[in-house]
């Protein structure tokens, strides 16, 4: 049984307890120590999604394979806080150690180099996802026009055609079939609509943002480090010799040759890392390779068709060369070209004897 002094003695605790929480944030008392040693992962985030839509005419100048950095800095700074260095890491680069500047000039460079090289060259945002409080993994895409295939998008657009764009299965041999040529444009005569191929290339950039010195808040300054980790997917596929497909091969390889170069890295020995790691296990990706036909049936009926217009063609040849209009109305060449003056052809035989653009003179 409870006692007065019992009683009291409680009610003063209770007010002592009342009292301290009313002075007490409740972050601060359920906030554990690492949530505010670096700024709200939230906040890059909605960075790195907005700068991925900004307007579409800027579309070409931003490359949403890589983290950015420069957009991410300012707006760290104008809440005090400072990135002190970067580290990078690929699946072919090894860890440097760069500066912000440093990582924005060889990223802007590789891209610029991609929209020169690649025709119709893009890189778009899948998705960006926050892993815990300090690390973000985004998502990216880049695409182009594999080399060859140029002259078929204008032509499709230039007839009006809507173009689907398809990227080859990397772990299917590429072969050749005019049958599939036949079906591709008579679907697309038939339809409007035609499937193309486009090379695709997809993969990660994670983002990990640490604490380096001060309190690394948002207002209350500090500086960090970044750490960027670049990974795609093709190349983990090469890795385990699952590419078969020699056009998707050497479109990565092309595409691993400009955009993933890293910094003070020699050109021909870059090169040759991609070949070695990229080209050597896929059937037919020689450069002087080329795509088997599917039929060996294909093959003989394409070389009787090339006989056929080949022999149709000298047919027409030999018939315009002795019209009447050229040789006579007699169908004899007339007898004053036996002693003319035999020149190079179609420069002087044809004119010494008819005269420019008219007819012999008998």
């Amino acid at each position: 049984m409870l006692t007065v002094s019992d009683s009291s003695a409680r009610l003063c605790l209770y007010a002592i307890a009342s009292s301290i929480l009313r002075h007490v944030k409740p972050a601060e008392c359920f906030s554990s120590p690492s949530a505010s040693s670096v700024p709200s992962m939230n906040h890059i985030k909605s960075i790195i999604i907005d700068f991925n839509k900004q307007h579409p005419q800027e579309e070409l100048s931003r490359d949403a394979s890589t983290a950015p950095i420069e957009q991410i800095k300012n707006e760290l700074h104008n809440n005090k806080i400072i990135i002190s260095y970067i580290i990078y890491s690929a699946d072919f680069a090894p860890t440097t150690e760069l500066s912000t500047s440093e990582y924005e000039k060889f990223s802007t460079s590789r891209h610029a180099d991609c929209i020169n090289l690649f025709d119709n060259y893009k890189t778009s945002l899948i998705r960006c996802e926050k892993l815990n409080e300090q690390s973000i993994n985004i998502r990216w895409k880049a695409t182009w026009i594999p080399s060859g295939s140029t002259w078929l998008f204008n032509f499709a657009t230039d007839v009006g055609w809507r173009v689907n764009r398809k990227s080859p299965d990397p772990a299917v041999v590429s072969t050749f079939s005019w049958k599939a040529v036949f079906d591709t444009f008579s679907t697309a005569f038939a339809t409007g609509n035609i499937t193309l191929p486009i090379s695709c290339v997809e993969g990660n950039t994670l983002l990990t943002i640490k604490q380096v010195k001060g309190e690394a808040d948002i207002g209350k300054g500090g500086e960090l480090s970044v750490t960027i980790k670049e990974s795609i997917d093709l190349v983990s596929e090469a890795d385990k010799n699952r590419i078969q497909n020699r056009r998707v091969a050497q479109e990565l390889a092309s595409w691993l040759d400009v955009s993933r170069r890293p910094p003070n890295f020699n050109v021909d020995d870059w090169a040759g890392m991609v070949r070695q790691r990229i080209l050597t296990s896929v059937p037919g990706a020689g450069a002087l390779d080329v795509d088997p036909n599917e039929s060996d049936a294909e093959g003989a009926l394409v070389l009787l068709l090339f006989g056929i217009i080949s022999v149709t063609v000298l047919e027409i040849s030999f018939q315009f060369f002795t019209m009447p209009e050229l040789v006579g109305g007699t169908g004899n060449i007339p007898l004053r070209c036996d002693d003319a003056e035999i020149l190079e052809f179609g420069s002087g035989y044809l004119s010494e004897c008819f005269g420019p653009f008219e007819d012999p003179i008998l």
